[in-house]
């Protein structure tokens, strides 16, 4: 391990002389994901002040009942128009009586999502003009739309405070993040200390010193494992920033979700979980490298793995957390639903261990293969 720790400090050094990489890989992550929230919630705030403050022309067709102009005076801003002009036409049936049981035809323009907001401010008068109509009927007969709700709805929560405290829907956002940016952090970085030194000559170099080539391999893993676990923790930091923002962010993320805390087992688990899955990541990355002859092969090679890394992160976003043992012994996978159940307070010791193990034993394996590829020759072959 001391020689593996000299290659890996070398590594570590040309990577800090690289300005841009050093952006790419700490400050883009931090800034990006408050960038793209706060935009994107500032984006829908403003769609939804414009639809607002937006003065819609309206026709109404058959139905000059005050109670329904008034209830929608104080859903939408309109001006009244004939049919032809209108962007919402309303239309009661021929000789309506209020109070008769009858239908309503809003019609509008889809297409347009101020329209969209508009038909379902008028769709809510409507409504409250029919719960107008019904209560006004039932006090005829001496009733109240009390005597007819007979079961009143008493809801118990009885998931974790992690989980109310909106805890599942940073199990559904931050692993998918994390584990995208996990492998995404270790592709440039993995694809440069392999086949880039190849392309570079640089190599040749190394290999000739008097240093074991399973400690070169170790080296180059640990570097794109380190590489790879700092940009998913700036990610992570991100993602933080984003949900306490006060502006724009509150448009994306639950009102719960600013109140979500994390315990100290909670946090150990998913930073244990995290680098056993970098070390994985790491090690895979520098294998295919390793494979490749140069760094735009070896990205043809990266590239399926991390759609599948995209995938499972997509497909479990929506998933609760499992007690199925396989999932644990499968990298990747495994690192999500640990986190999921962390974010959850629904941590299970041995899940953690077998996906930490898990995940260790694999690297090991791709390490094994990355060091029998140093101690073979044709790892100089660029062509």
């Amino acid at each position: 391990m001391n020689d593996a720790l000299v290659i890996f400090r070398k590594e570590l050094k040309n990577f800090i002389k690289d300005k841009r990489t050093l952006f790419s890989t700490f400050l883009l992550p931090l800034m990006v994901l408050p960038i793209i929230f706060i935009g994107m919630g500032t984006v829908i705030g403003e769609l939804d002040k414009d639809a607002r403050d937006t003065t819609y022309a309206l026709a109404i067709e058959g139905n000059e009942d005050p109670r329904l102009i008034r209830l929608l005076d104080e859903n939408i801003l309109y001006e009244r128009v004939e049919n032809r002009r209108a962007d919402i036409v309303v239309t009661f049936p021929p000789n309506y009586v209020p109070g008769i049981q009858s239908q309503v035809v809003i019609t509008y323009d889809s297409s347009s999502q101020k329209m969209q907001y508009a038909q379902q401010q008028v769709a809510s008068a409507i409504k409250q003009y029919e719960a107008l109509l019904a209560s006004q009927l039932l006090r005829s007969y001496g009733l109240s739309r009390m005597d007819l709700e007979s079961l009143s709805i008493l809801t118990v929560d009885t998931a974790s405070e992690a989980v109310q405290a909106g805890g599942s829907f940073l199990a559904m956002l931050v692993p998918y993040f994390l584990m995208i940016f996990l492998f995404s952090g270790s592709i440039n970085a993995g694809l440069d200390t392999t086949c880039g030194e190849k392309e570079r000559g640089s190599l040749a170099i190394l290999l000739v010193n008097q240093v074991s080539r399973t400690s070169i391999a170790w080296g180059k893993i640990l570097f794109v494992s380190v590489i790879a676990v700092c940009s998913a923790g700036a990610t992570f930091l991100g993602l933080m920033v984003s949900v306490i923002l006060p502006h724009g962010s509150q448009m994306i993320f639950p009102a719960s979700v600013s109140g979500a805390t994390l315990s100290g087992i909670s946090l150990v688990v998913i930073i244990g979980a995290l680098l056993s899955a970098a070390l994985f990541t790491g090690a895979v990355v520098a294998l295919l490298g390793s494979l490749a002859r140069s760094v735009k092969e070896g990205g043809t090679y990266v590239m399926p793995l991390y759609m599948i890394v995209v995938l499972v992160g997509v497909t479990t976003m929506y998933m609760d957390p499992t007690t199925n043992g396989f999932i644990f012994l499968v990298p990747i996978v495994n690192t999500i639903f640990v986190m999921k159940a962390s974010f959850m307070g629904m941590i299970t010791t041995l899940h953690v261990v077998v996906s930490i193990v898990a995940n260790i034993v694999f690297a090991g394996i791709c390490a094994f293969l990355v060091a029998r590829l140093f101690n073979s020759e044709k790892i100089l072959q660029t062509v």
